[in-house]
């Protein structure tokens, strides 16, 4: 064995030990004094999750009454991902809530370093060590994984990635060594149930092998190729993944996946016999992929009747509706397309991911031309290999959230031109006559390796310098704040029965609410609840808004700076609202400012927010948080809100009054306030409903007794009123004569 192939053992691992220390300090901010801190949004169910099946192994949450409350919602995410994390903090003898966020962070890391070896075996399968080597750090420096496989980040999509590379690299593994092909299409088969057991989108992964099947078949006709022992590898791994989802085929959560494995070994099948036909008959080559199209537009209009094919192509419908027919932009930011109009064309483009995509379409040049040169299995291992990078690439324009695994894709169609320009550059120097010396050579090599490398190099190292906990700070202090200063709620750690309230809040904010403050919510990250959230915060009525509070059972709400001026665009797309009737834009050429619209004043979001509850009769303002931003005093990042019964002064004055209260607040951190409330007339009286009492001294408080007052432009009388906590929370009747 020469030194090159001794050292290849050491480069790798020097690799995997900079991918671990990057995914270390990306993660740092989620140690704190208190514990684990989770980074980002689905982390905090996934937790949940982790934490519920750690101590009911191998048992996992199915059920959660503390989602779309009162109702409960069946969780319809595969459970791989939880149940390893799980299985790990149970080795390690972790079943305490801190114990186990400790361990379960670790996961997501071993899942990235892991990917890195993957990425270096698939490379070096088809290439060469330098092809592979640059490749794998690539991988640990792709910038959108790394903040998937960073310390603490516990989502599924990281070992997403990792399966559909597993199964890529035993695909290509059978497909390039013809004496153990059944075995490694075999374990690629294993990794695709994986996948499914993981992600409900798995069949979108498996879909590029049918592609590739495709591919392979005209290529092989076109060249007088039989495709029998392609075709028997691939069904054998889909048969394989087929049998291991068999037992949940019937389930929410895998339904998808069973019938979609189904499907492809179906249309395997079918293209196989064409390819066999074609063959047979010696008919052109080119009638094969003619006839695919025209069996698959048979297909997608047979499938629009109604349970065509068994539901099978509505079911991929509207799959690709969702990942491609760009239906969650303004709702769900990464499931929107990357690129949909001039400013984020703009942004791209003009950014080091439109570098990278440009340094990408360079890499696909180099495969198709390194595809051509070769023969045999490495060629075919190739074109799969190129496929599923397209494929990857494809996904992401549909939606940005495949950043994740296309920034891998970039990352090896990058090497693959790094070393396709050199061997160029050598080529034209000895056509020339001329040999390149070793410092020129070095010298040109570093140049290259900084132009194509330093995009992903500086992004990875951005992601990891400015990766805080987006909880962190006042929505972290305010669940806290919420937890300490609530009534407990029933069956959090059990959550099949219905506990005795639940929290309203739109749905970003709502595992950070059920897991952190431990309260039901009406809406969280999975979009159920949201329709009555967002009735429920553009409501222009308290009627309205008490009505879809009450159906929901809900005690507490939150707002929050970010809903108003940064998340309003996205509540009311999911309201079919305009935009521009609740806030204006205002460009003033560096910069745009948000200017509220009167109609924004007008709904609950409003007039809890901007206005701390004034002129309602239902809604305390009992929590702020200590920042405050924007010119108001009254804009602090969260506040929340207690839904009360309220107390009803009914005042008798004479005819042609105007009656009303106010009432001198402070909050919680010492910011003055004043509550103000107009009476309605009701028969031979006037009534005003009021929702604080004049008793609490602490926390968010009255500092002197209700000023009632009753007058026309003649006169005004004034009385002082003293409203007690119990008036306000078993909605007394208190009586005021003038």
């Amino acid at each position: 064995m020469d030194q090159g192939r001794r050292s290849e053992p050491a480069e790798l691992f020097a690799v995997l030990i900079l991918g671990l220390l990057l995914r270390l300090f990306a993660g740092r901010n989620s140690l704190t004094e208190n514990g684990i801190l989770l980074p980002g949004y689905d982390e905090y169910y996934h937790m949940r999750r982790i934490l519920f099946t750690a101590n009911h192994f191998p048992n996992t949450l199915w059920f959660d009454s503390y989602l779309n409350y009162p109702r409960g919602l069946e969780i319809t995410w595969p459970p791989l991902f939880d149940q390893i994390s799980a299985a790990f903090c149970v080795a390690f003898g972790q079943h305490s809530k801190a114990g186990v966020e400790m361990a379960a962070s670790f996961v997501p890391m071993i899942i990235g370093i892991i990917a890195i070896i993957v990425v270096y075996y698939i490379v070096r399968e088809l290439f060469d060590h330098k092809v592979a080597l640059l490749a794998a750090f690539m991988a640990a420096l792709a910038p959108y994984y790394l903040l998937y496989t960073m310390f603490a980040a516990l989502d599924h999509h990281c070992l997403e990635v990792l399966l559909s590379l597993i199964t890529l690299l035993f695909m290509i593994m059978a497909i390039n060594r013809s004496l153990k092909r059944y075995l490694y299409a075999f374990l690629s088969g294993v990794a695709m149930a994986a996948l499914a057991y993981t992600w409900q989108g798995a069949d979108i992964y498996l879909a590029i092998f049918l592609l590739y099947a495709a591919v392979q078949m005209t290529l092989d006709l076109k060249e007088g190729k039989s495709s029998k022992e392609t075709t028997k590898m691939l069904l054998t791994a889909f048969a394989i993944a087929f049998i291991l989802v068999l037992p949940f085929g019937n389930t929410s959560w895998l339904s998808a996946s069973f019938h979609g494995i189904g499907a492809m070994i179906i249309a395997l099948s079918i293209m196989f016999a064409l390819a066999y036909i074609t063959a047979k008959r010696k008919i052109s080559w080119k009638t094969f992929p003619l006839s695919i199209l025209i069996i698959s537009a048979l297909f997608a209009m047979l499938s629009e009747l109604a349970g065509g094919f068994f539901g099978v192509g509505a079911m991929i419908q509207s799959g690709l509706e969702y990942i491609w027919g760009g239906g969650m932009i303004g709702k769900i930011g990464e499931a929107e397309p990357l690129i949909y109009d001039a400013d984020t064309f703009s942004e791209v483009v003009f950014s080091l991911l439109g570098l990278n995509l440009l340094f990408s379409l360079g890499g696909m040049a180099a495969s198709l031309i390194y595809i051509r040169r070769s023969t045999g299995t490495k060629r075919q291992g190739q074109i799969l290999l190129l496929l599923w990078m397209a494929v990857t690439l494809i996904l992401t324009l549909g939606q940005s959230r495949f950043l994740y695994i296309s920034t891998i894709s970039m990352g090896l169609l990058i090497s693959i031109l790094f070393f396709f320009l050199l061997d160029m550059a050598d080529k034209r120097h000895t056509v020339g006559g001329k040999a390149p010396t070793a410092r020129s050579s070095r010298l040109l090599a570093t140049v290259l390796f900084l132009l194509l490398v330093l995009p992903t190099a500086w992004d990875a190292a951005s992601f990891a310098m400015s990766s805080p906990s987006v909880v962190a700070g006042d929505w972290e202090e305010s669940l806290a704040w919420l937890k300490e200063n609530s009534n407990t709620t029933s069956f959090f750690e059990t959550p099949q029965k219905t506990a005795e309230y639940s929290v309203m809040s739109w749905w970003d904010y709502g595992n950070w609410i059920l897991y952190l403050a431990q309260r039901p919510v009406v809406a969280n990250n999975f979009q159920a609840g949201v329709a009555d959230a967002a009735k429920f915060y553009l409501s222009e009525s308290e009627e309205e808004a008490t009505a879809v509070l009450d159906a929901r059972g809900s005690r507490y709400i939150i707002a929050d700076y970010g809903l108003t001026y940064g998340k309003l665009s996205s509540l009311t797309t999911w309201a079919n609202e305009d935009l521009s009737s609740y806030m204006r834009m205002e460009n003033y050429g560096s910069q745009y400012a948000a200017i509220p619209q009167e109609r924004l004043f007008n709904t609950t979001l409003g007039k809890l927010y901007l206005s701390d509850g004034v002129g309602t009769g239902h809604f305390r303002l009992i929590h702020e948080s200590k920042t405050f931003l924007g010119e108001s005093s009254a804009k602090s990042m969260v506040k929340i809100f207690e839904y009360v019964p309220g107390a009803l002064i009914k005042v008798r004055a004479g005819p042609g009054q105007k009656v009303g209260t106010l009432l001198n607040m402070t909050s919680n951190q010492g910011r003055p306030f004043i509550y103000v409330n107009e009476a309605k007339a009701n028969g031979d009286s006037f009534e005003i409903r009021v929702p604080y009492s004049t008793e609490i001294q602490n926390g968010c408080h009255a500092i002197n007794p209700y000023l009632v007052f009753s007058g026309n432009k003649d006169a005004v009388k004034k009385k002082n009123l003293d409203v007690s906590e119990e008036d306000v929370i078993n909605g007394r009747t208190i009586e005021l004569t003038f």
